[in-house]
């Protein structure tokens, strides 16, 4: 039986406007994981290959610039999910992104093979119809 339940690697993230090329938000190379536990929590972390350091190592002296550039950079939340049939509920209860926080959204699952999933979903930014797609390998594998 296939199942999400594990910790999953990224191996493709892109998002698309209808009729429009795909774009890659954190990069064609982005890097990321995703954990599914038994007991329906999920955290996921993106971020792009090689994002550029702050001149300083402390966050607190990142210069505005820095700031915006490591946001840009960066996609994390977690919370609790829940699998129906072919779709992935995600209930989202921390976010880097606060107005996802206490959203449901939901994720097409569609299996490549028992180690390998796309996760997709569906927007409507001003009022076009945006897909985002991220492709998922087991870790370890």
């Amino acid at each position: 039986m296939r199942t999400l339940v594990g910790v999953w690697r990224l191996v493709r993230y892109y998002s698309q406007y209808e009729g429009e090329a795909p774009l890659y938000p954190l990069g064609e190379d982005a890097v990321g994981y995703i954990q599914y536990t038994p007991d329906g929590y999920l955290f996921g972390a993106m971020q792009r290959a090689r994002p550029k350091p702050f001149a300083l190592a402390d966050r607190m002296r990142a210069t505005p610039e820095e700031k915006v550039r490591a946001f840009d950079d960066y996609v994390t939340y977690c919370g609790r999910y829940r699998v129906e049939g072919n779709k992935a509920f995600h209930r989202i209860e921390l976010s880097l992104l606060p107005n996802w926080i206490g959203e449901e959204q939901v994720r097409e699952i569609r299996w490549e093979s028992d180690d390998r999933v796309a996760l997709t979903a569906e927007w409507t930014v001003v009022g076009r119809k945006r897909v985002a797609v991220v492709l998922w390998e087991r870790a370890g594998k």
